[in-house]
């Protein structure tokens, strides 16, 4: 495939922030319709970026074989229909995080992807920055045996959580939309599924692992989504880790997302944010990872331009769907611990994905 037909699925902020400038200006790319429930806001995604076609349904590109690939930009729950009506019609999907709010859904569309040899990617800026594959390799590589993880994703995106009624900018695709985050309906969850997702999709990226059992708390204060996280897990390998994350990050305080990796012969701090790493060695030995200063560490346009060279070249993917499904279900565990006070078990699928594959991946 020297090139890929591709559309535009959902309309909104996000789409008109990262995916549609990156498609519009990717050389490999015929970007050949928005498709969003909105009609306006497809019109006007569509006439921003060059596009001829808009819909208000996916079912008829679908059905006509007019596209290669969709990348989805919808509401969280409304991801998985959408990922599984396209890969159902033997269309690739680069779907944004959290793949799904369910494990179920999640692994089913692993699966589907996989039976049909389609690609199928998650929207995770962090899995492409520019040092990625190295803390990749530091992690697996370098320190012994993974023994405990610990991150923290603080955030100031508890105002989102907290808007009811977008008023005006209900259909202006230029801002975001509070009520898309907000309403459980839509989002899933708050913190977990908006920010923390980041967090544990990187740590399952990073170390191959996937999550057997989750206990967690979660604080709503006073609103219809979580705000404050905090999860305990075991990964597959018997490590354990712990994850916390809030939204209540004042204007002015600077957030962070961190994740600390210790191992038997080591350890690996990660600031995620900034796209830096330390790898302590036993014997006080340490390396550290810094990002080349000339490449931004949060590429809007990366997913998409990573999801383009995995259909067009046949490379590897840095961000596959397994990787999506891994951290969805953890996620999905995490949520249902928080309601049942108990220690819940975390689906598990084949994840396949091993260090080289980032490696090859750049």
């Amino acid at each position: 495939m020297r090139s890929a037909r591709v559309a535009m699925v959902g309309a909104g902020w996000w789409a008109h922030t990262a995916h549609l400038p990156a498609l519009a200006a990717h050389p490999s790319v015929s970007l050949v319709a928005v498709v969003d429930r909105d009609r306006a806001r497809a019109e006007q995604g569509a006439a921003s970026f060059g596009v001829e076609r808009t819909e208000t349904d996916l079912t008829a590109l679908l059905q006509e074989s007019a596209v290669d690939a969709v990348v989805v930009a919808t509401p969280h729950t409304t991801h998985a229909a959408l990922a599984e009506q396209t890969l159902s019609s033997g269309v690739s999907a680069l779907v944004e995080k959290p793949m799904t709010t369910d494990a179920d859904d999640a692994w089913r569309l692993v699966d589907l992807a996989r039976k049909n040899g389609l690609v199928l990617s998650v929207g995770v800026p962090y899995l492409h920055a520019p040092t990625a594959h190295r803390v990749v390799a530091a992690v697996r590589t370098q320190i012994g045996e993974l023994v405990s993880v610990a991150g923290e994703f603080s955030s100031g995106a508890g105002s989102l959580f907290a808007v009811t009624d977008d008023g005006d900018s209900a259909h202006d695709p230029t801002v975001p939309h509070g009520t898309t985050y907000s309403d459980p309906s839509l989002s899933g969850g708050g913190q977990g599924h908006t920010q923390l997702s980041h967090l544990v999709t990187t740590m399952v990226a990073t170390t191959g692992l996937q999550a057997v059992e989750v206990s967690a708390f979660m604080s709503y204060r006073k609103l219809r989504v979580d705000l404050v996280d905090a999860l305990a897990f075991r990964l597959e390998n018997g490590a354990l880790g712990t994850l916390g994350s809030t939204g209540t990050t004042p204007p002015g305080v600077p957030a962070r997302q961190l994740l600390r990796y210790h191992g038997t012969a080591g350890m690996v701090e990660h600031d995620i944010l900034r796209g830096t790493a330390v790898v302590h060695r036993e014997g006080g030995d340490s390396t550290i990872i810094e990002p080349d200063p000339t490449r931004a560490v949060y590429q809007l346009q990366a997913p998409v331009d990573a999801f383009v060279r995995v259909l067009v070249e046949g490379c590897a993917d840095p961000a596959p769907g397994a990787v999506g499904a891994a951290s969805a279900s953890l996620l999905d565990a995490a949520y249902r611990a928080a309601t049942s006070g108990n220690r819940e078990q975390v689906h598990q699928g084949a994840l396949h994905m091993m260090p080289e594959e980032l490696a090859d991946a750049r």
